[in-house]
């Protein structure tokens, strides 16, 4: 990911590629589950957490909170790592160019274009004629603000590209790093769930300012920050190590146990949400996980791929080189599918597995032609 959800492959960093692909994936079947879960924020929901059978609650629960817990913050990890070369490739200056262009462009064809036409074409949102709910949309800064929908990635990565630069440029002589070893690996879960702790005394699971949820940002600047310091110290050899892929396994067992004992002993059966925030044990516990599964599970899964996936064939090439427009181009694709398919009741857990899958294969087919189209291509490369 050359410091945005997708680039060119190469060779060397194929697992990378690959790894992001496989994530993206993920961000449209996260959206699905939420849609037929209804636990968590997305523009269309079909069900609730009430409608569900028991089996039904575990299933979305854990599905969704491992989802949560890692992959954004695997993209996070990806952008830095590749930032770093970027940045040694064209300097600062053409480094930010760059950066605001292929970043700050998508951001905003989203919110002033795709962002309306879900609200007011597809939801049907506010009164009035298309025109008239979109001059409304212009002139309401609250609206405009928060319409990143799931480019608020987007957003962020910027964010965190030029807070890089600004650190490069006043501390250029910064400490050399030989090893990113198992101690390493605990001590930054360890941070990074305090820190998560701290930020849900005020600002819990479920808030967001202005589509950022902050709840998340501390799993984020971590990720963030390994990526950085395994980039600038060409430390990737070293992380990617078989070895590595023991985290994997770890996280997906030990993860899972815990996980169910923090909701059982922590009342979440019953309805209790003390583990989204607040000056609870369940909070720390369940910020302790996340922070456990984030680093972890990205730890495993990038040596799990840089071991067993790190291949670029046509079809891995097709993927990676269109993933960022399936990105950009699924709330209106999944939102239109699962419209189109509102009647038609089945099993949440098994409708969400197809939507999910007509939704990401519609969207990959859509974002192949529209990228062909020049002007569009060059800006969702």
């Amino acid at each position: 990911m050359e410091n945005k959800i997708v680039n060119q492959t190469t060779t060397r960093f194929a697992c990378l590629d690959n790894v992001r692909s496989m994530v993206i994936f993920l961000v449209v079947a996260m959206h699905s589950a939420v849609s037929y879960s209804g636990d968590g924020g997305w523009y269309y929901k079909e069900g609730s957490p009430e409608q569900l059978s028991l089996f039904g609650k575990i299933a979305f629960g854990l599905f969704q909170s491992f989802l949560q817990a890692w992959f954004m913050g695997a993209l996070f990890f990806i952008s830095a790592f590749l930032a770093t070369k970027s940045f040694k490739k064209r300097g600062a200056a053409q480094f930010l160019k760059e950066r605001f262009f292929r970043l700050g462009i998508p951001l905003l064809l989203f919110i002033f274009i795709i962002s309306p036409f879900i609200y007011f074409v597809l939801m049907g949102y506010g009164s009035g004629n298309i025109f008239a709910k979109y001059i409304h949309f212009l002139t309401d800064i609250k609206w405009v603000v928060s319409s990143t929908g799931p480019l608020w990635f987007v957003e962020a990565l910027l964010l965190f590209c030029i807070a890089y630069v600004v650190i490069r440029k006043y501390f250029p002589n910064r400490k050399t790093i030989h090893s990113f070893n198992t101690m390493t690996i605990v001590f930054v879960i360890i941070i990074t769930g305090i820190i998560a702790f701290m930020i849900r005394l005020i600002a819990p699971i479920g808030t967001d300012f202005y589509n950022l949820q902050f709840c998340y940002f501390s799993s984020y600047i971590a990720l963030f920050v390994m990526g950085i310091i395994l980039g600038e110290n060409n430390l990737f050899e070293y992380f990617t190590r078989v070895q590595n892929i023991k985290w994997l396994y770890i996280t997906l067992s030990v993860g899972t146990i815990a996980w169910f004992a923090i909701m059982l002993s922590g009342g979440a059966a019953e309805g209790h949400r003390y583990f989204t925030g607040g000056f609870h044990w369940q909070s720390l516990a369940y910020a302790l996980w996340e922070a456990f599964v984030a680093i972890g599970f990205t730890t495993g899964i990038i040596a799990f791929f840089k071991k067993y996936v790190n291949v670029n064939n046509k079809f891995t090439e097709l993927i990676a080189k269109n993933s960022f427009g399936i990105y950009f181009f699924h709330p209106p694709s999944l939102i239109t599918v699962s419209l189109l398919l509102k009647h038609w009741m089945i099993n949440p857990l098994l409708k969400f597995s197809i939507v999910t899958l007509i939704a990401f294969a519609v969207t990959l087919i859509f974002t192949y032609f529209v990228r062909k189209i020049k002007p569009v291509g060059i800006v969702l490369k």
